[in-house]
């Protein structure tokens, strides 16, 4: 939901992976499980100590006053609730009655009743890894015998919600699900999914690195399929009261930017490097979509998440987002996307380093400007009255 802030504070975020890229799932699409060969030993060995652990949540209270702990893999769960209970006590130490917020992105699999009451306990958000109803979460999101996930998650995820502990069910959408927005925002909507994120997906073939793999989803496809997801968000949207029924953070976030705001989506800010990664290791990277050796700025052993920050490496990372050629300059939408997402450049060498969905964006900035400026106009006559 669209939030202005009272009060102006030093915020900062951080990725955890404290299993490495270790999964019990074998999802098409994933780009993260072959970051298994940046280190020794089989995956399932990568896993974060409790000093490891300590350091990054002593080093985010140094460097932040309001503090947010992603935890994320991988499959995150794989570590054991005894592992998170422990993170939430050294939380409560460093923290010193300061504010601090923790999320978790899962697959669902591993959920059950006491892990609820955790993270509803704990103020958890939970992001459940969900495409959308059966037929389109089991095309691509398999488990280990390469059978589909949808009935564990689904279950998991109402059994989550049930118990009053807020799920955001993340989509990815992909050359399949693409073709279904109204189908998957209405299953998401009738089962109280009432927090949405679509993540379009855009990966290199690994049979022929000249294309992009199959399951990538279309830039014009995906325009059409925002276009659509908009019009299904605005029908939803309680005018009357300013009031929304369903959140997706894209749209949030455009309202965000067009109201005057840094947005909280990092495709639509013109640097990158508002949180940085770290491994089960303690090493730390600029971008969870961008781990290799090239983009690591250090281990937490070694320099502080303040010096990683503050480093040149991520600092020249960040602004990797401002480096677009002549189209992007002379695009009316340039301050909007400002180029987009930097992996999304480089995934389909067909590109030539334009960014893949650059043709998605204008075609849904063309038709939503108007609306979206309305959105802004209400928002700011609401805050400032």
């Amino acid at each position: 939901m669209i939030v202005l802030p009272r009060k102006k504070l030093k915020k900062r975020s951080i990725v955890i992976k404290p299993v490495g890229s270790f999964c019990n799932l074998r999802c098409d699409y994933c780009f993260y499980l072959e970051k298994h060969t940046l280190y020794e030993g089989e995956p399932a060995t990568h896993r974060m100590s409790d000093e490891t652990m300590e350091k990054i949540i002593a080093g985010m209270f140094a460097c932040s006053d309001a503090p947010t702990f992603v935890w994320h893999g991988g499959e995150p769960t794989l570590m054991g609730l005894d592992f998170f209970v422990k993170v939430v006590a050294v939380q409560r130490y460093y923290a010193n009655g300061r504010d601090y917020s923790n999320a978790i992105q899962t697959n669902g699999t591993l959920l059950d009743e006491e892990w609820a009451r955790f993270l509803k306990y704990e103020n958890f958000l939970v992001g459940v890894s969900l495409d959308g109803p059966e037929h389109v979460h089991n095309a691509h999101r398999k488990d280990l015998r390469g059978s589909g996930t949808f009935q564990r998650v689904f279950e998991n995820a109402k059994m989550l919600s049930g118990k009053g502990t807020p799920v955001n069910v993340l989509a990815t959408v992909n050359a399949y699900s693409v073709k279904y927005p109204r189908e998957i925002y209405k299953f998401f909507r009738k089962n109280g999914f009432t927090f949405m994120q679509f993540a379009p997906v855009v990966e290199s073939d690994p049979l022929n690195p000249e294309v992009a793999a199959p399951y990538s989803v279309n830039p014009k496809d995906y325009g059409i399929f925002l276009n659509r997801l908009f019009d299904l968000w605005v029908k939803d949207f309680d005018f009357g009261r300013l009031r929304q029924k369903t959140s997706v953070r894209f749209f949030d976030a455009l309202i965000q930017k067009y109201v005057g705001m840094i947005p909280d989506h990092c495709i639509f800010q013109k640097f990158c490097g508002n949180a940085l990664v770290v491994e089960h290791n303690g090493d730390m990277f600029s971008c969870d979509y961008m781990v290799s050796e090239d983009t690591s700025v250090g281990n937490i052993h070694k320099i502080s998440i303040e010096e990683a920050f503050q480093g040149p490496k991520h600092m020249a990372f960040g602004k990797r987002k401002s480096e677009f050629g002549i189209q992007c300059q002379e695009c009316r939408w340039l301050h909007l996307c400002y180029g987009g997402c930097i992996k999304d450049r480089i995934r389909d060498p067909r590109d030539k380093g334009r960014n893949h969905f650059c043709e998605s964006y204008k075609i849904f900035f063309q038709q939503a400007d108007k609306r979206l400026r309305k959105f802004a106009k209400l928002y700011r006559r609401h805050y400032q009255s």
